[in-house]
């Protein structure tokens, strides 16, 4: 029988084997600019195949966080192996677009063994080599424990934001009128009033996504100042993503694939996010610093954290289906607990303010029910976070209250179960408490 040595020895060739097989594509030898560009150009057409026919933001919700979950390890196998800077070719290449739809979806197959190996190694599971498969011992999906998460998240947040969203809103007639096709390529103006619109018609999704106080300050800018970049990046993401639909309405060839990406030059992008969002020149240029991708030294969940690309020193990229997929509150949330300078700031916001955050809203929704609502020491229990009582049925509810920033990679499902142990400790002294 193979002993435990064996088992390591082999799990660590295989994961070797595994971590670097990505650097066979072909991508992975042409500078960042061209790789990323043509990497990026065929992801937005496999969005939007996918999407197509979806006509509700919760299912576009849905799969958009699968797609920014699949996008992670490719990209960050470009910027980290590919040599920098380079030109961006804006030509169709019929090998580098294989190349990307090849490094594509072994960048989704490789977040399996991401989870399998960082499960093993908490000693969550663990896993065997057997022949050309890694195995986990044991049905780790039998307990659904991972799944509470899940659970946590109302399913009718998107479908409540898309039925108060008017469609009608949408500056389809403003986009039409400037909008020119001339074979594979596409072109519109681009105007405040577009954006301002845009801005209106998202506003029912992004009062649902943005839930801290606008009013937080942090050391450079305040989270007002966040959400009106975020606001107006995220909005000329939508106007591009629906004026290159609208081209393929019209015929435009290849699906415009050549124009799939919105990209300028980092003066046009800051001169455009000052005017649309109101935000100073020099507030805006930190905003952008924080939202670039491969800035710093951040590993993890990077392009969610992270979406605006730079190409090179000349150009940048907003990628439409990675700004209109984006939860950037919680992402932003993310960021921040990683920058040196903003973690303390956050976390001391967050202690003090997140709980009664969350006992307004719930008082607030059960407001027009005969309930007592009770805060702190409770008899010979210890502090409530929130007692719901209702004098008629003599019975309470006892509420442990806990903010999650919710994980979506193995690591963050790691750290958020520590947070829940917390949690659910405190709820078994309640209980041993009213038992008594």
């Amino acid at each position: 029988m193979t002993n435990s040595n064996e088992y390591i020895d082999e799990l660590k060739k295989a994961e070797k084997e595994i971590d670097n097989y990505y650097k066979t594509n072909s991508l992975l030898k042409l500078p960042f600019a061209s790789a990323a560009w043509s990497f990026l150009c065929f992801v937005e057409d496999y969005m939007i195949i996918r999407t197509m026919g979806i006509d509700n933001l919760r299912d576009l919700h849905i799969q958009g966080s699968e797609f920014l979950v699949d996008l992670e390890h490719s990209l960050s196998w470009l910027i980290r192996t590919c040599e920098p800077e380079g030109q961006v070719p804006f030509t169709f290449n019929e090998h580098n677009y294989q190349s990307a739809n090849d490094l594509f979806e072994l960048g989704k197959k490789y977040e399996s063994f991401v989870f399998a190996y960082t499960l093993s190694k908490q000693n969550w599971i663990e896993l065997k080599v057997s022949d050309f498969t890694i195995q986990p011992t044991g049905d780790f999906f039998e307990n659904y424990e991972y799944e509470a998460y899940n659970i946590l998240i109302d399913a009718n947040l998107f479908v409540e934001a898309s039925s108060s969203v008017n469609f009608e809103g949408f500056p389809i007639d403003v986009i039409e009128r400037t909008l020119r096709v001339v074979g594979d390529r596409f072109h519109y103006k681009l105007n405040p009033k577009m954006v301002s619109d845009t801005i209106t018609f998202l506003k029912p999704l992004f009062d649902e996504i943005f839930m801290f106080p606008s009013e937080w300050t942090f050391s450079r800018y305040t989270l007002g100042d966040f959400q009106k970049v975020f606001q107006s990046i995220c909005a000329i993401a939508q106007i591009h993503w629906g004026a290159r639909i609208m081209a393929m309405q019209r015929g435009c060839e290849a699906m415009g694939n050549l124009d799939s990406l919105y990209v300028l030059t980092f003066e046009e992008l800051l001169r455009r996010i000052v005017r649309y969002s109101s935000v100073s020149k020099e507030i805006v240029k930190y905003i952008l610093n924080d939202l670039t991708y491969g800035k710093g030294t951040i590993s993890y969940s990077e392009l969610a954290m992270r979406p605006l690309i730079r190409l090179n020193t000349e150009y940048y990229a907003i990628v439409p289906q990675v700004w209109i997929c984006s939860s950037p509150e919680r992402n932003f949330a993310a960021l921040l607990n990683r920058l040196k300078d903003e973690r303390v700031l956050y976390r001391k916001l967050a202690s003090t303010e997140k709980e009664s955050l969350m006992r307004e809203r719930i008082i607030s929704n059960l407001s027009d029910q005969s309930f007592r609502f009770v805060t702190g020491r409770v008899t010979n229990l210890p502090d409530v976070d929130l007692a719901i009582i209702d004098e008629t049925e003599k019975s309470c509810l006892l509420l442990e209250l806990k903010w999650f920033i919710a994980p979506t990679v193995a690591r963050e499902r790691i750290e958020k179960s520590e947070e829940i142990e917390k949690g659910i400790s405190q709820s078994q002294i309640f209980i041993r408490q009213t038992q008594n």
